[in-house]
């Protein structure tokens, strides 16, 4: 269990616990929910969910709470947020879209959506706050290790990271789409922001994974191999 702690100046308090191992239900798909949930509404135009077994989109239902509690706030409202796992704590005073982003990012990853459900390994070692550098580091050694035991299996290793690739392109187009019911659920913009930066995020991978991975070439010079 991961608990979120958003305190605003005006002395309210905000609690989101999030159980990363949760299962989304038959029973929760029958329930009523907000018509922003629905999966038809503004479906992503890459979603493997079938309309037969799914009435609601399982991320939608899973962030419906975050974003009606939200949906009134500015981004820009500066708040203190603390993160705590079974692990350690970790506080920031920031605005509120940075805090949002990161809750909404661990829940959405630790849904029962068939593309985001793929990050759940990063959700396990959650990071809040992270940066661009922070997510490339940790997203490619995730990649990496799955590599490792596609090969211990017999199987054919991806070390050019194509699949990753793939990937971010499928995130890139979710998150595109996912826009669009959050800034129908929102009166404000801290919910809507939230979700950009973390598509802005996705897209950065995307797009320029080489040239940010060289980035991370000199953290590595001193051990790399001399040319003979």
């Amino acid at each position: 269990m991961i608990e979120y702690i958003f305190q605003l100046d005006s002395g309210k308090t905000l609690n989101f616990r999030v159980n990363i191992n949760r299962e989304y239900s038959a029973k929760a798909d029958r329930e009523n929910h907000s018509f922003w949930t629905r999966l038809d509404y503004h479906r992503c135009s890459n979603c493997p969910l079938s309309p037969e077994k799914y009435k609601y989109c399982p991320t939608a239902v899973d962030l419906q709470e975050i974003i009606d509690v939200f949906s009134p706030f500015l981004s820009h409202l500066q708040v203190l947020v603390t993160v705590k796992t079974p692990e350690r704590q970790y506080s920031k005073t920031c605005d509120l879209q940075t805090g949002l982003q990161s809750l909404l990012g661990l829940v959405m990853a630790t849904s029962a959506c068939p593309i985001l459900s793929k990050l759940w390994p990063l959700a396990n070692f959650h990071l809040p706050f992270a940066t661009t550098e922070d997510t490339l580091f940790r997203t490619v050694g995730a990649y990496l290790i799955y590599q490792y035991f596609i090969l211990a299996e017999g199987g054919k290793a991806d070390f050019e990271l194509m699949g990753l690739r793939t990937f971010y392109n499928s995130l890139e187009e979710l998150n595109a789409c996912f826009t669009d019911r959050i800034r129908i659920a929102s009166r404000s913009d801290a919910n809507l922001n939230a979700v950009v930066q973390l598509g802005a995020l996705s897209f950065m991978v995307y797009v320029s994974l080489e040239e940010q991975l060289r980035e991370f070439r000199r953290t590595f010079q001193k051990n790399l191999p001399k040319p003979v």
